[in-house]
């Protein structure tokens, strides 16, 4: 068997694939494996097209479409697959798997964060910073207030765990409406409209997908309460930013924590860098420099012991729903 990994030359050392690292993950499985390790930039084509499993962050996918005919997995070590939907290019041999769900220690710690920054308003503070003012504004304890999560997957229930702790009522939009151990209340999104006006805080996390391409767009934002905050650590296209950056200059709403831009980075001639009240994570809320890719990689590992027992596939991408 042949493992081709890809990684992204210069990219953050956190992401890096090591071979080694690969044979840990799949260490005591009941197959001879080689391993070719190669950046994207410089592929080795041969070793694709003899390839039967692709691991890698950054896919090229008409370059695995034309040499990737022996595969039988592609595992992308991101867990936003948006970009390689429909997946029309993938081999007929193969399937695609992603590694949702490794990102939910760290993204329930920044959720919880930036629940509490926003209760503090310290993205008012910020601004007050910039100006060189000095403008006192006293906070209420978090306790007792309402926080929407909109996509209770794995990131989103990891921070409804955290949230609960700190008294919080949890609300939660999910596209099957099914109940979640950490939410007290869920709506189908058909019925967002319902939960916003009575909420303090919005928080985004759902994948983004056909259905939730600007799913809070400027009708949804406006029915927000005017001291209610919003944080998006999903993907920019979610919300609409351009609606969000007016309602803060207009003082309709309190703050904002975005953690996701389109493009990135963000470019030093974006209008968000001096929005009000507006802070801006260069989209870090949910990544581990320590364990990132073992992490992915144990999800990999998992997969070839399945295909190995005939067993089903874990974080298979469904290309009817979007991930």
């Amino acid at each position: 068997m042949l493992i081709y990994v890809e990684n992204i030359r210069g990219r953050d050392p956190a992401y890096l694939i090591e071979p080694a690292a690969v044979r840990a993950a799949i260490r005591g499985l009941p197959m001879d494996v080689d391993i070719v390790d190669a950046f994207s930039d410089a592929p080795d084509i041969g070793a694709l097209e003899k390839a039967d499993f692709f691991v890698g962050a950054k896919l090229d996918t008409a370059r695995l479409n034309r040499h990737g005919g022996r595969l039988k997995l592609i595992h992308c070590t991101s867990a936003g697959v948006e970009g390689y939907l429909p997946l029309d290019w993938l081999p007929d041999r193969a399937v695609l798997t992603n590694s949702s769900g490794i990102h939910a220690e760290k993204a329930g710690e920044f959720g919880l964060l930036a629940l509490l920054m926003l209760n503090d308003h310290v993205p008012q503070h910020m601004t007050s910073q910039r100006s060189h003012a000095w403008k006192r504004k006293l906070a209420r304890p978090i306790r007792g207030k309402t926080v929407l999560i909109y996509g209770v997957g794995a990131l989103g229930g990891a921070i409804a765990e955290k949230a609960k702790l700190l008294g919080l009522n949890i609300w939660g939009v999910r596209r099957s409406g099914a109940p979640h151990p950490h939410v007290e209340c869920m709506f189908h999104p058909d019925l967002l409209a319902q939960a916003l006006p009575s909420v303090d805080f919005l928080l985004v996390t759902c994948p983004l997908t056909a259905a939730t391409r600007g799913a809070i767009g400027a009708r949804e934002l406006m029915m927000l309460p005017p001291h209610a905050g919003v944080v998006n650590m999903a993907r920019a296209a979610v919300v609409d930013y351009d609606a969000l950056a007016e309602l803060l200059r207009e003082g309709r709403l309190a703050g904002a924590v975005l953690d996701v831009f389109d493009p990135e980075p963000l470019p030093a001639t974006a209008p968000w860098w001096d929005v009000p009240n507006l802070m801006v994570i260069p989209h870090v809320s949910a990544d581990d420099p320590v364990g990132y890719i073992d992490r992915s990689l144990a999800i990999f590992g998992r997969n070839l012991a399945n295909l190995a027992a005939g067993r089903p596939l874990d974080n298979v991408v469904d290309a009817s729903i979007g991930y």
